[in-house]
């Protein structure tokens, strides 16, 4: 069977944080037609099992939102994980986790040698909405770009979707480049960034340097209530490696 879908497996405790993702989504969906599930979905007085079996079995991108919840769950530990474990080693299917909160997600054998967005010392619920954005908008990428192996999508939208991921992905090593170049400093604010870059709007900087510190490749330290950013470790090995 074809798999093209994607399948959000939540616990219902935990709905606002999918509301959150669904929002992001909601462009695949529009853009590229891509089947995006979760049990809302399910029609009044249908078969919800065969309705999430059917899903399932569609399924080319699982994401798990992690919890205290979702790890309490019977429903999801005894019908949804089983079967979206079995269709990512029988059928490739992949596995995105997303830590929602401080929970024992790394002690789960079952899920936890899954790649993580987040990591489970950084969930949802102690990030910033510019840093929940950023990981928000990377889970959409990753979808977009599994889905799209192989798939034409002719629509008159398509040279300027291309044309914007183009200017992001310059802005991004743009600024990469500059905490690079300025590394032996203690850091730079948002307004330093945005001057060196030479942007037009000042909240594509920002935005991309929401994206960098969910990622982990940016440090903030606050000085009189004023945010400063530098490259991390992680961040400076990456740069070193792949742009300088």
């Amino acid at each position: 069977m074809k798999r093209h879908g994607v399948f959000i497996s939540y616990s219902k405790k935990d709905t606002k944080w999918l509301d959150y993702l669904r929002v992001h989504l909601s462009f695949l969906e529009r853009e590229y037609k891509f089947t995006i599930w979760e049990d809302s979905k399910i029609e009044v007085g249908a078969d919800w099992r065969t309705e999430i079996n059917n899903a399932i079995n569609s399924t080319k991108v699982a994401i798990l939102m992690v919890s205290a919840n979702f790890l309490s769950s019977e429903f999801i530990n005894n019908e949804e994980l089983p079967a979206l474990l079995t269709a990512a080693k029988e059928e490739g299917a992949h596995i995105f986790p997303i830590i929602i909160s401080h929970c024992m997600f790394s002690d789960v054998d079952a899920i936890s040698r899954f790649q993580t967005i987040n990591p489970p010392s950084e969930p949802l619920i102690i990030m910033n909405e510019g840093q929940r954005d950023a990981l928000f908008l990377k889970v959409t990428r990753e979808i977009k770009r599994v889905l799209s192996t192989g798939i034409a999508i002719p629509n008159s939208t398509t040279n300027l979707s291309s044309i914007e991921d183009l200017k992001y992905s310059f802005n991004r090593v743009n600024i990469m480049s500059i905490f690079f170049e300025n590394h032996n400093t203690t850091g730079l604010s948002i307004k330093e960034i945005y001057k060196l870059s030479k942007l037009r709007k000042r909240k594509e900087v920002i935005r991309v340097i929401h994206e960098l510190e969910a990622l982990a490749l940016l440090n903030k330290t606050k000085v009189e209530n004023l945010s400063y950013y530098k490259l991390t470790d992680i961040g400076y090995d990456f740069v070193d490696e792949h742009i300088v």
